[in-house]
């Protein structure tokens, strides 16, 4: 008789323990975030004439339900600006632009240059884009 309690003990406390974390999954699952989604992360300039200031877009959407926040933007070098405008905060479905400038002046060959996005996008909370070209001298 005493095994038979011990067995419907260890069912009972299996049974409940299932039961908590389904109900603890299904919370997690139904957590709202955001979610950062770029149109393209690289970009290829081409051939360029040096001395020319190399402007490009690269546009975003906040594909979450959570509203989405850009934390940190940083470029590789000096030689590359980077501007998004005073608005750093994205509610569901919005969309956004990052700029990037690049200043050929002095530069010569091909370049690969790259950009860190940080975000509170939980499944990519840093994005890297990038850009390359070939500078022809003058």
């Amino acid at each position: 008789m005493g095994i038979l309690i011990n067995a419907f003990k260890v069912k009972y406390i299996l049974i409940t323990f299932l039961c908590v974390a389904f109900n603890t999954n299904q919370a997690i699952a139904q957590v709202k975030s955001s979610r950062i989604h770029f149109v393209e992360t690289r970009h290829n300039f081409g051939k360029v004439e040096q001395g020319t200031v190399l402007i490009y877009g690269y546009k975003f959407k906040n594909t979450g339900e959570d509203t989405l926040v850009i934390k940190n933007i940083r470029a590789s070098c000096g030689c590359t600006g980077v501007t998004i405008g005073e608005k750093k905060k994205f509610i569901t479905e919005e969309e956004g632009e990052i700029k990037v400038s690049f200043d050929t002046n002095g530069r010569s060959g091909i370049q690969n240059k790259t950009i860190s996005v940080q975000t509170n996008d939980p499944e990519n909370p840093d994005v890297l884009l990038s850009f390359t070209c070939e500078i022809l001298s003058k």
